[in-house]
């Protein structure tokens, strides 16, 4: 067994000695051994490990982890376990994962956060997004299950090309049907 002094683990944003001793007695020795892991899977081996369900700030530390060591350049902002609570995670209301962001959180702090004042609000004339405030009028998390899906709310980002505006909504789309399996 390597020994904690040895141990590369310490390394990643935001393991501390518990978290690191709790890696290890799973079997994570090294940064290496953590790549490709799923942030919920380990949560739930740590969970059966202790033999009771731990506090979900964990989990939000192993979605940091999972960001950390499976990203290539990964923003250090980002890498803070906070930005990886349900709010960011799970889509916002149009589908789109704040923690995916190349503006979040320097720019935006996440549109359940901002209340749904964008910063591109400037270039639509609206006050807050047309789906946020949509999903909001109509009691919804998100768009996830709305019959008119997705629907003229949806706009095009004019800074990219109209491939990437249908790549990106694709994705949003593909979010919002996988979050539905989260419910």
């Amino acid at each position: 067994m390597i020994s904690q002094e040895n141990s590369s683990l310490r390394k990643i944003p935001n393991v501390g000695s518990q978290t690191e001793q709790d890696l290890m007695a799973m079997g994570y020795t090294s940064v290496e051994s953590l790549r490709r892991k799923n942030a919920e899977n380990l949560y739930e081996e740590e969970c059966r490990l202790r033999g009771c369900t731990i506090d979900r700030c964990q989990l939000y530390l192993y979605r940091a982890l999972e960001y950390s060591v499976n990203t290539e350049n990964p923003d250090r902002e980002k890498c803070k376990w906070w930005y990886w609570e349900d709010d960011y995670f799970y889509p916002s209301p149009c589908g789109a994962r704040c923690v995916d962001c190349s503006s979040f959180p320097k720019v935006c702090k996440g549109c359940r956060k901002i209340k749904g004042k964008v910063h591109w609000l400037q270039y639509t004339g609206d006050t807050v997004c047309p789906i946020w405030k949509c999903c909001k009028e109509k009691k919804r998390e998100n768009c996830g299950g709305c019959p008119d899906l997705p629907c003229s709310r949806f706009m095009k980002d004019p800074s990219i090309s109209d491939e990437e505006n249908e790549a990106n909504l694709k994705k949003m789309m593909d979010n919002l049907a996988t979050y539905k399996k989260h419910t």
